[in-house]
Protein backbone atom coordinates (compact mmCIF):
# COMPACT_ATOMS: atom_id res chain seq x y z
CA UNK A 1 0.00 0.00 0.00
CA UNK A 2 2.82 2.42 0.89
CA UNK A 3 4.45 1.60 -2.42
CA UNK A 4 1.36 2.71 -4.35
CA UNK A 5 1.09 5.95 -2.34
CA UNK A 6 4.71 6.76 -3.12
CA UNK A 7 3.98 5.95 -6.79
CA UNK A 8 1.21 8.54 -6.76
CA UNK A 9 3.61 11.07 -5.22
CA UNK A 10 6.13 10.37 -7.99
CA UNK A 11 3.48 10.93 -10.68
CA UNK A 12 2.36 14.14 -8.95
CA UNK A 13 5.94 15.45 -9.09
CA UNK A 14 6.34 14.47 -12.76
CA UNK A 15 3.03 16.13 -13.67
CA UNK A 16 3.91 19.32 -11.78
CA UNK A 17 7.35 19.64 -13.40
CA UNK A 18 5.89 19.00 -16.87
CA UNK A 19 2.82 21.26 -16.45
CA UNK A 20 0.51 18.29 -17.03
CA UNK A 21 -3.03 18.09 -15.66
CA UNK A 22 -3.46 15.29 -13.12
CA UNK A 23 -6.56 13.66 -11.65
CA UNK A 24 -6.20 11.18 -8.78
CA UNK A 25 -8.97 8.86 -7.56
CA UNK A 26 -8.67 6.52 -4.60
CA UNK A 27 -11.52 4.52 -3.10
CA UNK A 28 -11.57 1.75 -0.53
CA UNK A 29 -12.62 -1.55 -2.08
CA UNK A 30 -12.51 -3.56 1.13
CA UNK A 31 -11.91 -1.87 4.45
CA UNK A 32 -11.64 -5.25 6.13
CA UNK A 33 -8.65 -6.30 4.00
CA UNK A 34 -7.30 -2.82 3.32
CA UNK A 35 -7.73 -3.05 -0.47
CA UNK A 36 -7.93 0.24 -2.35
CA UNK A 37 -8.66 1.03 -6.00
CA UNK A 38 -6.34 3.74 -7.33
CA UNK A 39 -6.38 5.59 -10.62
CA UNK A 40 -4.22 8.45 -11.87
CA UNK A 41 -5.12 10.14 -15.16
CA UNK A 42 -2.64 12.63 -16.60
CA UNK A 43 -3.14 14.83 -19.65
CA UNK A 44 -0.47 16.79 -21.44
CA UNK A 45 -2.24 19.94 -22.79
CA UNK A 46 0.11 19.84 -25.81
CA UNK A 47 -0.91 16.27 -26.75
CA UNK A 48 -4.62 16.46 -27.51
CA UNK A 49 -6.68 13.33 -26.80
CA UNK A 50 -3.77 11.36 -25.32
CA UNK A 51 -4.27 9.99 -21.81
CA UNK A 52 -1.61 8.72 -19.43
CA UNK A 53 -3.50 6.31 -17.17
CA UNK A 54 -2.18 4.35 -14.19
CA UNK A 55 -4.64 2.08 -12.43
CA UNK A 56 -4.60 -0.49 -9.65
CA UNK A 57 -7.79 -2.45 -8.99
CA UNK A 58 -8.46 -4.90 -6.20
CA UNK A 59 -10.13 -7.43 -8.52
CA UNK A 60 -8.39 -10.41 -10.07
CA UNK A 61 -8.15 -9.66 -13.77
CA UNK A 62 -5.44 -9.81 -16.41
CA UNK A 63 -4.80 -6.08 -16.16
CA UNK A 64 -5.69 -5.16 -12.58
CA UNK A 65 -2.46 -3.16 -12.34
CA UNK A 66 -1.26 -1.22 -15.40
CA UNK A 67 0.11 2.10 -16.56
CA UNK A 68 0.50 3.65 -19.98
CA UNK A 69 -0.50 5.95 -22.80
CA UNK A 70 -3.91 5.60 -24.47
CA UNK A 71 -5.28 7.22 -27.61
CA UNK A 72 -8.95 6.78 -28.61
CA UNK A 73 -9.42 5.85 -32.26
CA UNK A 74 -12.47 7.09 -34.14
CA UNK A 75 -12.54 4.00 -36.36
CA UNK A 76 -11.02 0.49 -36.54
CA UNK A 77 -13.21 -0.73 -33.66
CA UNK A 78 -12.89 -4.35 -34.80
CA UNK A 79 -9.11 -4.15 -35.32
CA UNK A 80 -7.02 -6.10 -32.81
CA UNK A 81 -3.26 -5.89 -32.38
CA UNK A 82 -0.80 -6.88 -29.68
CA UNK A 83 2.96 -6.34 -29.88
CA UNK A 84 5.33 -7.37 -27.11
CA UNK A 85 8.85 -8.65 -26.66
CA UNK A 86 9.29 -12.32 -27.55
CA UNK A 87 10.05 -14.59 -24.64
CA UNK A 88 11.44 -18.12 -24.29
CA UNK A 89 7.95 -19.64 -24.17
CA UNK A 90 7.05 -17.99 -27.48
CA UNK A 91 10.12 -19.47 -29.11
CA UNK A 92 9.42 -22.97 -27.79
CA UNK A 93 5.71 -23.03 -28.61
CA UNK A 94 5.09 -24.36 -32.13
CA UNK A 95 1.45 -23.27 -31.99
CA UNK A 96 2.30 -19.68 -30.94
CA UNK A 97 5.00 -19.48 -33.58
CA UNK A 98 2.59 -20.65 -36.26
CA UNK A 99 -0.18 -18.23 -35.30
CA UNK A 100 1.89 -15.09 -34.78
CA UNK A 101 2.09 -12.36 -37.40
CA UNK A 102 5.45 -11.82 -39.13
CA UNK A 103 6.53 -8.74 -41.06
CA UNK A 104 9.17 -10.49 -43.15
CA UNK A 105 12.03 -8.68 -41.41
CA UNK A 106 13.99 -11.44 -39.67
CA UNK A 107 15.63 -9.03 -37.20
CA UNK A 108 12.30 -7.52 -36.13
CA UNK A 109 10.36 -10.81 -36.17
CA UNK A 110 12.95 -12.56 -34.00
CA UNK A 111 12.57 -9.90 -31.28
CA UNK A 112 8.82 -9.28 -31.14
CA UNK A 113 5.65 -11.30 -30.76
CA UNK A 114 2.65 -9.99 -32.72
CA UNK A 115 -0.98 -11.10 -32.79
CA UNK A 116 -3.53 -9.44 -35.05
CA UNK A 117 -6.83 -10.03 -36.79
CA UNK A 118 -5.88 -7.94 -39.84
CA UNK A 119 -2.58 -8.80 -41.53
CA UNK A 120 -2.90 -6.07 -44.19
CA UNK A 121 -3.48 -3.27 -41.67
CA UNK A 122 -0.67 -4.53 -39.43
CA UNK A 123 1.78 -4.82 -42.32
CA UNK A 124 1.09 -1.19 -43.30
CA UNK A 125 1.60 -0.09 -39.69
CA UNK A 126 4.90 -1.95 -39.20
CA UNK A 127 6.47 -1.97 -42.67
CA UNK A 128 9.07 0.79 -42.10
CA UNK A 129 12.48 -0.29 -40.79
CA UNK A 130 12.72 2.87 -38.64
CA UNK A 131 9.39 2.10 -36.94
CA UNK A 132 10.50 -1.48 -36.32
CA UNK A 133 13.80 -0.32 -34.81
CA UNK A 134 12.05 2.18 -32.51
CA UNK A 135 9.59 -0.46 -31.31
CA UNK A 136 12.35 -2.97 -30.48
CA UNK A 137 14.35 -0.29 -28.65
CA UNK A 138 11.25 0.72 -26.67
CA UNK A 139 10.27 -2.87 -25.76
CA UNK A 140 13.80 -3.41 -24.42
CA UNK A 141 13.44 -0.52 -21.95
CA UNK A 142 11.26 -2.37 -19.46
CA UNK A 143 9.67 -5.76 -18.81
CA UNK A 144 5.95 -6.31 -19.42
CA UNK A 145 5.58 -3.61 -22.11
CA UNK A 146 2.71 -4.10 -24.55
CA UNK A 147 1.68 -2.10 -27.61
CA UNK A 148 -1.86 -2.83 -28.63
CA UNK A 149 -5.09 -1.87 -30.29
CA UNK A 150 -8.14 -3.00 -28.34
CA UNK A 151 -6.04 -5.09 -25.96
CA UNK A 152 -6.70 -2.81 -22.97
CA UNK A 153 -9.37 -0.12 -23.20
CA UNK A 154 -9.95 2.17 -20.19
CA UNK A 155 -13.66 2.79 -19.60
CA UNK A 156 -13.77 4.70 -16.34
CA UNK A 157 -15.91 7.52 -17.71
CA UNK A 158 -18.77 7.68 -20.19
CA UNK A 159 -16.70 9.39 -22.89
CA UNK A 160 -14.36 6.39 -23.10
CA UNK A 161 -16.91 3.58 -23.03
CA UNK A 162 -17.07 1.43 -26.18
CA UNK A 163 -14.16 3.30 -27.79
CA UNK A 164 -11.36 1.68 -29.71
CA UNK A 165 -7.91 2.43 -28.27
CA UNK A 166 -4.30 2.42 -29.31
CA UNK A 167 -2.33 1.73 -26.13
CA UNK A 168 1.29 1.58 -25.03
CA UNK A 169 1.44 0.25 -21.50
CA UNK A 170 3.14 -1.90 -18.88
CA UNK A 171 1.30 -4.40 -16.72
CA UNK A 172 1.95 -5.48 -13.12
CA UNK A 173 3.44 -2.08 -12.35
CA UNK A 174 3.24 1.66 -13.06
CA UNK A 175 5.37 3.84 -15.34
CA UNK A 176 7.27 6.08 -12.94
CA UNK A 177 10.29 7.14 -15.00
CA UNK A 178 9.97 10.28 -17.13
CA UNK A 179 12.16 8.82 -19.89
CA UNK A 180 9.94 5.74 -20.23
CA UNK A 181 6.76 7.87 -20.17
CA UNK A 182 8.15 10.19 -22.87
CA UNK A 183 9.19 7.22 -25.02
CA UNK A 184 5.71 5.71 -24.60
CA UNK A 185 4.15 9.01 -25.72
CA UNK A 186 6.50 9.07 -28.73
CA UNK A 187 5.72 5.51 -29.87
CA UNK A 188 2.00 6.06 -29.35
CA UNK A 189 2.07 9.30 -31.37
CA UNK A 190 3.97 7.68 -34.23
CA UNK A 191 1.65 4.68 -34.46
CA UNK A 192 -1.43 6.89 -34.05
CA UNK A 193 -0.40 8.90 -37.12
CA UNK A 194 -0.05 5.70 -39.14
CA UNK A 195 -3.37 4.28 -37.92
CA UNK A 196 -5.29 7.47 -38.66
CA UNK A 197 -3.82 8.06 -42.13
CA UNK A 198 -6.37 8.30 -44.96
Amino acid sequence: MENEKSSIDILKRIAKKSNWDIDIREEAHSQRYGHTNRRVVIKDPLKKDFLFVSEQKADITKYNNYSGIFYPLSSKRDYYLIIRKRNAFDKLSFRKNKLRFKTGSSLFDSNVYIETNNNTETHKLLSEAKTQSEIVEFLNMCNCITIGVNELNPDFNNELKEKSFLSVFISLNWMLEKELINKAFGICEKLKCKLTEN
